[in-house]
C-alpha cells in the first residue's frame, strides 16, 4: 500500500487552473523526486497535500486514508520545510527547537531534542543564537524541526535552495540518512536534478499542471538514448568527421575541445574506431544518460 497516494488532483485559483490532472504514489521507503519546471504545479500540488489549501478535484490518501476526513491524524505523521524555514532569530537553536515541540502538542524530552540537533550536525552549536547560523546550517536547523514529532513521512520543498555546493551535500547525506538510520520515507521537490539522479529511487514530473512521467530513476533513465561526451585535441578534424560519416546524429560543442553527441542508434564502437582513425586525437569518451536530458526530453514534449 502507498505511503501517499494522489489521484487526478486538481485546482484552480479563480480562472486560472494551476494543477490539471497530477497523479503519483509514494511507497514506503521511498526517496521520491518531484520533479517539474517553474510554474509546472508542484508548490500547489506539495500546499495541497500539507492541507494548506483545499483541492478543487482529486483524491488525496496517506496511509490508506483520506486526507480530507482524517486531516488532524494523517498530518500528526508527516514532517515538512516548505522553501526555507523560519525560525526566532534571536534564540538559539536548542530553544527554537523547545518552542516547536510544545507547539507540536507532543511529549518531547529534552534528550530528543539533543538527539536531533546531534543527527543533523549541530552539535556544539545548540546554544547559538539562530542569527549566526549560515543558510545550510538554518536549513539542517529546519530537518531537525521536522523530526520532533518522529514523522512517517517528510516532505522537503526545494530545501537546496541558495545553497553552496558543500550545504548542498550536507542536505543530501541528511536525507539519505533519514531513509537509511530514520526509515522515513522523503517526497523531495527539486530543482537541483543531479542531486534527485543521485539519492532519488523512484521520481515523478509534471509539466503544464499534469503528470508527465512516473516510475523507478534508474528504469526511467535506462529508456533514454545514452549518448557521449567527447574530448579531442583537433576539434576540427572531429567536426569534418562527424558530418561526412554520421550527419544524422547531434553534435555540439560544449567547451573548447569538448563535443555532446546524441546517439539514435548503438554506433558507439565503430564511431570511436572512426575518430581514432580521423586523426581527431581522441583523448576521452565518457557515456551519458543523464537525468538532465530526460527532464528537458519529457517537458519538451
Amino acid at each position: 500500500m502507498p505511503l501517499i497516494e494522489v489521484q487526478h488532483l486538481q485546482k484552480k485559483f479563480g480562472a486560472f487552473q494551476a494543477v490539471k490532472d497530477v497523479s503519483f504514489h509514494v511507497n514506503e521507503g521511498d526517496v521520491f523526486g518531484f520533479l517539474g519546471p517553474n510554474g509546472a504545479g508542484k508548490s500547489t500540488t506539495i500546499r495541497c497535500l500539507l492541507s494548506l489549501i483545499r483541492p478543487s478535484g482529486g483524491t488525496l490518501n496517506f496511509f490508506g486514508k483520506s486526507l480530507n476526513e482524517n486531516r488532524s491524524e494523517v498530518l500528526s505523521r508527516v514532517g515538512c520545510i516548505i522553501e526555507k524555514p523560519d525560525f526566532y532569530k534571536y534564540l538559539s537553536a536548542q530553544r527554537n527547537l523547545e518552542i516547536f515541540a510544545r507547539i507540536s502538542g507532543k511529549d518531547i524530552a529534552p534528550r530528543q531534542i539533543q538527539e536531533m540537533l546531534d543527527f543533523v550536525g549541530l552539535n556544539g552549536r545548540e546554544k547559538d543564537k539562530v542569527s549566526g547560523f549560515s543558510h545550510g546550517m538554518k536549513q539542517r536547523l529546519g530537518i531537525a524541526q521536522t523530526l520532533l514529532h518522529n514523522p512517517d513521512i517528510v516532505i522537503l520543498d526545494e530545501p537546496t535552495t541558495g545553497l553552496d555546493p558543500q550545504g548542498i551535500i550536507e542536505v543530501r547525506n541528511l536525507i539519505l540518512r533519514l531513509r537509511d538510520e530514520q526509515k522515513k520515507t522523503v517526497l523531495l521537490s527539486s530543482h537541483q536534478l543531479s542531486e534527485i539522479e543521485i539519492i532519488a529511487n523512484r521520481m515523478v514530473i509534471i509539466n503544464q499542471g499534469r503528470t508527465i512521467v512516473e516510475g523507478e530513476v534508474h528504469e526511467l533513465l535506462e529508456k533514454q538514448s545514452l549518448n557521449l561526451e567527447v574530448f579531442v585535441e583537433n576539434p576540427s578534424k572531429l567536426e569534418d568527421m562527424m558530418q561526412r560519416l554520421y550527419p544524422q546524429l547531434v553534435t555540439r560543442l560544449l567547451y573548447k575541445s569538448t563535443y555532446h553527441i546524441e546517439m539514435i542508434e548503438d554506433v558507439r564502437l565503430e564511431m570511436i574506431q572512426r575518430m581514432v582513425e580521423s586523426g581527431c586525437g581522441l583523448k576521452s569518451v565518457i557515456p551519458k544518460r543523464s537525468l538532465e536530458d530526460f527532464f528537458i526530453k519529457m517537458t519538451e514534449k
